[in-house]
């Protein structure tokens, strides 16, 4: 992997974690039913959607519908909605 990938790499982690606490910040993480992975997942799948949907968004669609499965259609939709907010918030914030 070259620098400039591995630099990518590392950045992107940051700003799932920074969405996270955000996330954190508006909610509580600890009264929802989701596992730390599935949350991170969740979020790193909205990052990933929201730099390249066309991409990416179909990887999230499925995604939030297997969520939505085992936990409620409304809880995940809930949960997107804020992650998609606070993706927004970051990419004004990078411009």
């Amino acid at each position: 992997m070259s620098r400039k990938a591995e630099a990518h790499k590392i950045y992107e982690e940051r700003v799932v974690n920074d969405s996270l606490a955000r996330l954190a910040e508006r909610l509580d993480l600890k009264g929802l039913p989701f596992s730390d992975e599935e949350l991170k997942s969740l979020a790193k799948r909205h990052r990933e959607s929201f730099r390249n949907p066309e991409k990416r968004g179909e990887r999230l669609t499925r995604y939030q519908a297997q969520l939505a499965r085992n936990y409620g259609a409304d809880l995940v939709a809930g949960i997107s909605a804020a992650l998609e907010k606070i993706n927004n918030e970051i990419g004004y914030e990078e411009k």
